[in-house]
């Protein structure tokens, strides 16, 4: 029997990734289990829950990355390579702006400025999805945070 090269060399690195950081996460899970007092709660609970789900999630990227048996072409790309870059540019810029606008305008108020403008560059979405997208977004980190847990967010120096 031949062994296939993977269809997608990406997803085959980024899924052997995954599951090496899953096993590591419930190697620590384990560690820490001795320390618990039940089974079910404690500081392990969630290292576990998260190596699961990291070993499975890579193991279903790691089969997808195989060609089926109709050994279909490679995916064209909707991008050029070359206009990646101004792109990421952008991000970097827009993450260094959403830092100082932390400081500035408050933590809510930057991440939904902030998040538009990712879920434009990174997501292809015009300007009324992304903005119905960061206003969800951002509500609903007011609402787990704030409401939910009150934890307060940082202020900034206008709101």
């Amino acid at each position: 029997m031949l062994v296939r090269r993977p269809h997608n060399r990406a997803d085959w690195i980024g899924a052997l990734f995954c599951m090496a950081i899953g096993v590591m996460i419930s190697l620590e899970a384990y560690r820490l289990q001795a320390y618990a007092q039940s089974l079910y709660v404690g500081d392990h609970t969630l290292p576990a829950i998260l190596g699961f789900w990291f070993v499975m999630l890579g193991g279903v990227l790691l089969v997808q990355s195989y060609p089926g048996k109709a050994h279909a072409a490679p995916p064209r790309q909707a991008v050029a390579p070359g206009d990646e870059r101004p792109r990421v540019l952008f991000a970097g810029l827009s993450l260094l702006l959403y830092a100082w606008l932390i400081g500035a305008m408050g933590y809510l108020l930057a991440t939904a400025l902030a998040s538009v403008a990712f879920f434009m560059l990174i997501g292809f979405y015009r300007l009324y999805v992304a903005v119905f997208y960061s206003l969800l977004l951002t509500g609903a980190m007011y609402a787990v945070f704030i409401l939910w847990l009150q934890m307060p967010f940082p202020g900034g120096d206008l709101w």
